[in-house]
């Protein structure tokens, strides 16, 4: 796995994929030992079992209480993780921490940003301004004219885009991106070694090769649920500077996206087309006060336009905590 820096990056990304690789450690564990200021590294390097394993049980492990042979026990697991290292680092993996030069500082606007990130491709990408754009799975005919009427635009606005790989209106994103010579940014809800939805490695290399990068908070070979799909779009909503939702249902996952957009105060434009009724777009009332619902393609220029304008914005985030390593 290639690291953004040497010395104590380096070390932290070892030992959190060593823990990663014990059984009943997980996502949800390793998340809250860095919340609580707890680094990885600090874990592996105890020579108390019994201490590692009342630590990692208090944040959620599912393991036994004995602590019987931790010094066998961390040594396969730093054995495990320097196999998993040479196998990622042959796709061009890397992690980052967010004091990583290349950790995209859009993502420190939220609650609870990543503790870590897995990168495939470009990432200095992921500090570029963009747009998100996200839809359905399943969209109708207009919707589908909808998606195209976005891609189009992509060309003149100049900017990355971010998407989720699903089937539908994401992987659109990506194809017409590509297509308009735009880089593209996959966020998965899955782990980066994971293929899903299933047939999307084909377009994932695509964006890679592209200038585009695959990104994601989980381990690498973690498989997708409901949870983090949603949590995945919280990192869809924070890494553009504007959210265009092109078709979506109220409880849909872009239903989520939008609420977290309006959350952050990211501008939102919605798309309509001329028949629809009114009440088929509806933003949700915390949303910024210049989001608005556009008539495509009545207010094709009014939408360009706002576009163009939430891009150019300065984005506001917070202060950079030191990663804890």
């Amino acid at each position: 796995m290639q690291r953004d820096a040497p010395g104590s990056c380096e070390a932290e990304a070892h030992a959190l994929l060593a823990l990663a690789s014990l059984k009943g450690v997980g996502y949800w564990t390793l998340f809250k030992l860095k919340r609580d200021g707890i680094s990885a590294r600090s874990i592996l390097e105890r020579s108390d079992g019994a201490e590692v394993a009342r630590t990692l049980m208090q944040h959620g492990a599912k393991i036994g209480a004995s602590g019987t042979d931790w010094a066998g026990a961390s040594k396969r697991a730093v054995e495990r993780a320097n196999r998993l290292i040479d196998e990622t680092e042959k796709k061009g993996i890397r992690i980052i921490f967010p004091d990583s030069p290349t950790y995209p500082k859009s993502l420190l606007t939220l609650d609870d940003p990543p503790a870590w990130l897995f990168v495939r491709g470009e990432a200095s990408v992921l500090s570029a301004p963009s747009l998100t754009a996200v839809g359905t799975r399943k969209p109708s005919s207009d919707g589908e004219w909808l998606s195209r009427f976005v891609g189009m635009n992509l060309a003149d606005w100049k900017v990355p885009t971010v998407s989720g790989l699903a089937n539908g209106m994401d992987q659109d994103v990506h194809d017409f991106s590509i297509r308009m010579g735009v880089p593209t940014i996959a966020v998965l809800g899955t782990g980066i070694q994971t293929e899903y939805p299933k047939g999307s490695d084909r377009l994932a290399d695509m964006i890679v090769r592209e200038g585009g990068a695959i990104v994601t908070e989980y381990l690498p070979n973690d498989s997708y649920s409901g949870e983090n799909f949603v949590r995945r779009n919280r990192l869809q909503a924070a890494l553009g500077r504007v959210l265009i939702p092109i078709e979506w249902s109220p409880k849909s996952g872009t239903a989520h996206t939008i609420n977290y957009a309006a959350a952050l105060g990211r501008p939102i434009a919605g798309l309509r087309v001329t028949d629809w009724p009114d009440d088929r777009v509806m933003l949700p009332q915390k949303s910024h006060s210049n989001s608005r619902v556009f008539t495509i393609p009545r207010e094709q220029s009014r939408f360009f336009e706002f576009v163009q304008k939430a891009l150019a914005e300065p984005l506001r985030t917070r202060e950079i905590q030191p990663d804890l390593i």
